[in-house]
């Protein structure tokens, strides 16, 4: 799955299990009249939390479309989101009868919580500081738009209404935040399903035909790859190495062979039997400079990347300045 559709799908399926959420509530909570008023509120933001966290989980797992792995994702974002929902929806109620404060505080609650459940299922302190900044500003924007929606007309439509566009407000921007906020990924140009993109926010990235990798490499193309074909390793200073996993039929960077580790640049190519996949990397700031010296220093690393020397100047005649 490309990046652009990450977007889009985030924005997708968060509005519609926004909306699966909101049935739930209709049916089992909204229609209570034996719970008060904060306990609506509580187990209505709870099943919000709940759906939105576990259908995001399953579009950021859309590379690997294994069922176990992904119903591993669903339930961290089912407990993460729910346990999120409860505490947004308790916080709210609370501020918002003590102190006056709008409820969007709570729905900003939740939205943490669902950005947070992805970073924690991969352990990626990069994707939960995305998942963080996504979660917040979709809650916030989408919990200040909540209570004028849902008040806006009579019942039931306003209140699906309201609810969708919180779920699409959370997934989009979680969504946005991981894309934008992205510092190294890959793309798939050949082989199995070309068009997928990887964001690189683990310290070490294995690549292979194991289906239990984020970036699987299956079917024909796949045939003679290891389960753990070649890494991809985050260095102490930001940049990447790629090395070869001992495999039988090797790994390529630029169609060099890889014996050892190699420093990847942006734009390198790395083949794994029939796979070709492009490494791109956006160095930010003051590692700009140090990767441009770097490179002026260590020159290039295959000779077709070789400038061909310029041709002497004709004979009586001076150079162009």
């Amino acid at each position: 799955m490309s990046l652009n559709r990450f977007i889009y799908y985030s924005a997708v399926v968060g509005g519609w299990a926004a909306y699966v959420a909101w049935i739930a509530a209709e049916l089992f909570v909204l229609g209570r009249h034996r719970l008060g008023g904060a306990a609506k509120t509580i187990l209505t933001a709870a099943l919000v939390g709940a759906a939105v966290g576990a259908g995001l989980q399953l579009v950021s797992g859309m590379t690997n479309r294994r069922w176990r792995r992904q119903l591993k994702r669903a339930s961290s974002g089912l407990i993460g989101g729910g346990l999120g929902g409860t505490l947004g929806g308790l916080l709210g109620s609370i501020l918002y009868s003590t102190l006056g404060l709008p409820r969007a505080i709570g729905w900003l609650i939740m939205g943490l919580a669902i950005g947070a459940s992805d970073g924690i299922c991969e352990r990626s302190p990069r994707k939960l500081r995305n998942g963080l900044i996504g979660g917040a500003a979709g809650g916030l924007v989408g919990g200040l738009l909540f209570d004028p929606i849902a008040s806006a007309g009579s019942d039931l439509p306003s209140r699906v209404t309201a609810f969708v566009i919180l779920g699409v407000s959370i997934g989009a921007m979680i969504g946005l935040a991981q894309v934008v906020f992205k510092e190294a990924w890959l793309t798939v140009l050949d082989g199995y399903r070309p068009g997928r993109q990887l964001v690189l926010t683990s310290t070490v990235t294995s690549l292979g035909r194991g289906d239990h990798l984020p970036l699987p490499f299956l079917g024909p193309a796949g045939r003679d790859l290891e389960s753990e074909h070649a890494r991809i390793i985050r260095q102490p200073d930001g940049q990447y190495v790629c090395e070869d996993n001992h495999s039988r039929i090797g790994t390529l960077v630029n169609h060099q062979p890889v014996d050892q580790p190699v420093l990847l640049r942006d734009g390198d190519l790395i083949r794994l039997g029939a796979n070709i996949i492009r490494f791109n990397h956006r160095v930010r700031g003051a590692g700009r400079d140090q990767v441009a010296l770097r490179d002026a220093q260590a020159g290039p690393q295959t000779p077709g990347q070789i400038p061909a020397p310029p041709p002497p100047p004709a004979a009586g005649r001076q150079p162009a300045p």
